[in-house]
Order: structure tokens, then C-alpha cells, then sequence
């Protein structure tokens, strides 16, 4: 074999190994992909009386809910705490989950001034309802109450499984999660708006595309839920579940889906029922959720405070969990806000989270792992069967 011979096999081999490199940039790029750094939490408000929900206006005002006293609070844009309510609502029931739960602004609210939230109540033969009530904020002061929505539970005395969370969808619509009042047969029951995703209307009527003609039901099957998210990238709805003592879940939820309960608890394997991207064993009571960036979403925990990134991929599927913060005390509230930043809430304090301009996934797609070691092997391959091909056809010498 020649000197010639020797550099033209090299040469070969440097020039597949460059073409492999230049095709998979990407793929390496995700496999080695570098975790956010340290959070930048903050706390912007501390001796709180367990605020549940909030909601952020155009102008820079916070509004969120106190659960157990009835009060809606507003934070002015420099931080300033009201000291007097923007309403109180004095008829709730504030026993167990129950209280003053959701709170959602319209989105025309810089011209309507529309504010909406969701409570409990007993009426005088001590059966449970939810209720939704509109008011329109004049100044810092609500005026104007509406009523909307009212449910009631199918058992008295209940104080447990409410749902509470709304917000409005990408559509214009309000979304509301109903939980089954501690009676799980009621999330398989059509006839009953208990253990429901709800979509309504601003004004709380049916919209016509309802997946159930004539029903605000949008999903069953769910035991209940603290929090939920759109995530505007590709139109998922992204939402947590409470399980009982095991089997907490993250769901996506589409237009009419069934998500089991109390048929199955964790993975049901029944075409009948949508199986959940994460399910929890041990529990952690998942609670607020919020989409941060395309496919990713970051969510409380109340019984370990702990506040976790969810990285899924383009299909839903699971990349990454990663703690990204423990907070003393169970995590309630979760919510984008302004300038890129987290706002979340514990029993007493509101914080804030200044999130990375573009959130990094810290783990590899499986997809791309799969095709970077397929592109390895197929690199391999071709460089020795040239190498073989090359010594054949090349001329001996004597």
C-alpha cells in the first residue's frame, strides 16, 4: 500500500464523518442540552391570606382571590397592596376546598372592565353549589354583579372536589373546571356538570360548537383540578388532576374527551378513556400550571412546595420533569405574567420567578436520540464499506 493510498482512505473517513456532523447538528444540540440555571425568585407580597387565584390586567394591576375570606384584593402596578377589597363576597362557604376558588378578566376588559369568579356556597338544605359571578370593575371597585352559572352538588354536605379554576381560551370562551363534590360517579354521569371541564360563553350561555349539543360540558371524567393552561403554540390544553391517595395526573384535554374517572385511576388502557402524559406515585397535589413556552410548562405542587418544569414534545410525549424551586409552603397559584415572569403563591406569600428569555429544554427528545444513533450506525456502515469497496478496486504493487 502506498503513502497515496494511506491519505486517500484518511481522506475517506474525515469527509463522512464531517457529512454525518453537518446532517445532525440538531440532534447532538438536543442531547446535550444544558439545564436552566439558578431561578431569580423574589417575594412581591408576604402576609397573605391564602390567595388561591389571580389575574393580570392591562394597565399592570393584579387581581387574585383570597379563598376563605371572600375578599378579591388588587395590587397596583408599583407592588401597593389595596387595603380595601375590590369586592367581598359574603355568602361563600370557605369549609375544606371551598371558598372564593377562580377569578378570570375578560378579554376585551380594557373596554368592558368585566371581572369573573367562581365560589361555593350551601344553600338551607345544605347542598353545595358553584357559582359564577361577573362584575365590572369601576376603578378599583366592583359594580354591576351578574350572576352566571350556578351547580349544584348531588350530595349535601360536601366541602371537598369543587374545581374552582377558570380562564378564558384562545377562542373567546370561558373555561371552567367542576369538580364531582366527592361524588366520582357524577364525572361519568352526561346529565350532571360535576366532574367536567365546562366551556361557556362570556355571558354563560351554550356555545354551538360544544362537543354535547345543548351542555357547557366540554370533558368528563375528572376527579378535580386546581389549575389549567393553553398553550398557544399548537392549541393544547394542558391541565393538573387530583387524585385520591395515589395517581395524581397531568391531562391534555380535548374537546370531548373522557378521562376516566372513577372508572380507572392511573393508566385505564381503555380506548374508552384518554390516559394522562404524567401520572404521580406517590401523590404531590399538582395545583396551578402554566405554559411558559411551546411545550413547556412549569406547575405547583402543594404537598412538597416544590415548583417543576414539564418539557413534553411536539406529540405530548414526556421529556423532562426538573425541580426548579422549594418553596416553604404547599405551591396554590401559577400564572405568566407580564415580562416574562412566573408569579406563584403559597398560603401567605406571592412570588415571582424571572424566567429565561427562551426556557432550554434539559433533556433529549427520545426521537432525536433514536435518530442520532441511527445516523451513527449508518455513518459506520458506509465508511467501511467504502473503505472495503476502495481496497478492492485499488491496483496492487509489487
Amino acid at each position: 500500500m502506498t503513502r497515496n493510498s494511506h491519505r486517500t482512505e484518511a481522506l475517506l473517513a474525515k469527509t463522512i464523518l464531517l457529512l454525518l456532523f453537518s446532517f445532525t447538528p440538531t440532534i447532538f444540540t438536543q442531547v446535550h442540552a444544558t439545564s436552566p440555571g439558578p431561578p431569580t425568585v423574589s417575594a412581591l407580597l408576604t402576609g397573605l391570606n391564602f390567595p388561591v387565584s389571580l389575574r393580570f390586567a392591562p394597565d399592570g394591576r393584579i387581581f387574585y382571590n383570597e379563598k376563605d375570606t371572600g375578599d378579591i384584593r388588587i395590587i397596583l402596578p408599583n407592588g401597593t397592596l389595596l387595603s380595601s377589597p375590590f369586592a367581598t363576597v359574603s355568602s361563600i362557604l370557605n369549609a375544606g376546598e371551598a371558598g372564593l376558588l377562580g377569578i378570570a378578566l375578560d378579554p376585551a376588559f380594557s373596554t368592558n372592565n368585566f371581572v369573573y369568579v367562581y365560589y361555593t356556597y350551601r344553600d338551607s338544605s345544605s347542598f353545595t353549589h358553584s357559582h359564577i359571578v361577573r362584575y365590572t370593575a369601576t376603578g378599583n371597585t366592583a359594580t354591576s354583579p351578574r350572576d352566571l352559572f350556578d351547580v349544584t352538588s348531588s350530595a349535601p354536605n360536601t366541602v371537598y372536589h369543587n374545581g374552582g379554576y377558570i380562564k378564558f381560551g384562545p377562542d373567546g370562551k370561558l373555561y371552567a373546571m367542576v369538580g364531582e363534590f366527592h361524588q366520582g360517579q357524577q364525572a361519568q354521569n352526561q346529565t350532571s356538570m360535576t366532574g367536567k371541564m365546562l366551556r361557556m360563553n362570556s355571558d354563560g350561555t351554550v356555545p354551538s360548537d360544544n362537543p354535547f349539543p345543548g351542555s357547557l360540558d366540554y370533558a368528563l371524567g375528572i376527579r378535580n383540578s386546581f389549575g389549567f393552561d393553553f398553550d398557544l403554540s399548537n392549541n393544547r390544553l394542558i391541565a393538573t388532576m387530583a387524585g385520591p391517595s395515589s395517581d395524581d395526573k397531568i391531562l391534555i384535554i380535548v374537546k370531548g374527551g373522557n378521562y376516566g374517572w372513577p372508572t380507572c385511576l392511573g393508566f385505564c388502557n381503555d380506548s374508552r378513556f384518554i390516559d394522562p402524559i404524567v401520572d404521580f406515585n406517590p401523590v404531590v397535589t399538582p395545583t396551578g400550571i402554566a405554559s411558559v413556552a411551546a411545550n413547556s410548562y412549569i406547575f405547583g405542587e402543594y404537598n412538597t412546595g416544590n415548583l417543576v418544569q414539564l418539557q413534553l414534545n411536539s406529540t405530548g410525549s414526556v421529556l423532562s420533569m426538573t425541580q426548579l424551586y422549594n418553596a416553604p409552603g404547599g405551591i396554590i397559584a401559577v400564572e405568566l405574567g407580564p415580562s416574562n415572569k412566573l408569579y406563584f403563591t403559597t398560603p401567605d406569600t406571592m412570588y415571582t420567578y424571572s424566567l429565561p428569555a427562551k426556557p432550554t429544554p434539559n433533556a433529549a427528545d427520545p426521537t432525536f436520540v433514536i435518530l442520532a444513533a441511527i445516523a451513527i450506525a449508518a455513518a459506520a456502515v458506509l465508511l467501511v464499506l467504502t473503505l472495503l469497496r476502495y481496497r478492492r478496486k485499488r491496483p496492487r504493487t509489487a
